[in-house]
């Protein structure tokens, strides 16, 4: 029931989120994958979760599921700099967005994410939960830092580290999925599949897989470019 109203969603969305999917064929047949995808503020992820035919779980900041940090989130990544409102009234609409987010943020089944502390253990656990049940991720992992270009900036590669977890606990190799969103051509484009090598030393695995994904996300979003 949960996955039908995740469509009726993703079909309410579609109305002003319109994104071709392209290359639909680098979608796995079966079984869980991570897929990893450039963000451009909200625009990324609306567009991706609107756009998939398979559900995908969200890696989220964790202040978006926290009731009390969730209005000055917004206020900061999104009110004031994509709708370009400042204060007092910044205030009130982050505050009026928020009472719609947390509810959204739980109906997805999104999962929240932080650096450090308790709440790492939490998305590890979450992850791996919904993996071995052959769900798929979706993360957006580039940090905004850093600014490396204006198109993909650097990745946080910590979200490798799933892969070797879920190995330890399961036997089975992850694959990493590239995604690259490009807003002015409203289209998507999904890259070939990146499997993780357990035989590896992980240092350096989760540094190939990271610059791997970057490479390939950004040769996509400039494809794009030429449809």
């Amino acid at each position: 029931m949960n996955d039908y109203f995740y469509r009726i969603l993703q079909a309410v969305f579609s109305l002003f989120c319109h994104c071709r999917l392209l290359d639909k064929k680098n979608i796995p047949d079966q079984g869980p994958a991570i897929y990893v995808s450039n963000h451009l503020g909200s625009y990324g992820p609306v567009a991706v979760l609107t756009a998939f035919p398979v559900r995908l779980y969200p890696w989220v900041d964790y202040q978006l599921t926290d009731g009390k940090l969730c209005p000055a989130h917004l206020c900061k990544d999104f009110i004031e700099p994509e709708l370009h409102f400042g204060p007092p009234l910044s205030h009130v609409l982050a505050w009026l967005v928020s009472r719609a987010c947390l509810p959204l943020m739980r109906f997805i089944r999104a999962i929240p994410v932080c650096q450090k502390g308790l709440r790492l253990g939490t998305t590890w656990k979450r992850s791996l939960e919904l993996l071995k049940q052959n769900r798929s991720l979706i993360v957006f992992p580039e940090n905004d830092q850093v600014s490396a270009d204006m198109v993909v900036n650097e990745f946080d590669d910590g979200f490798v580290g799933i892969a070797s977890i879920y190995y330890e606990i399961t036997d089975r190799v992850l694959t990493f999925i590239p995604v690259a969103v490009n807003k002015i051509r409203g289209a998507i484009r999904i890259g070939q599949p990146i499997p993780y090598n357990p035989k590896n030393n992980f240092p350096s695995e989760r540094k190939r897989i990271a610059a791997a994904l970057h490479s390939r996300i950004m040769e996509m979003y400039l494809s794009l470019r030429q449809i």
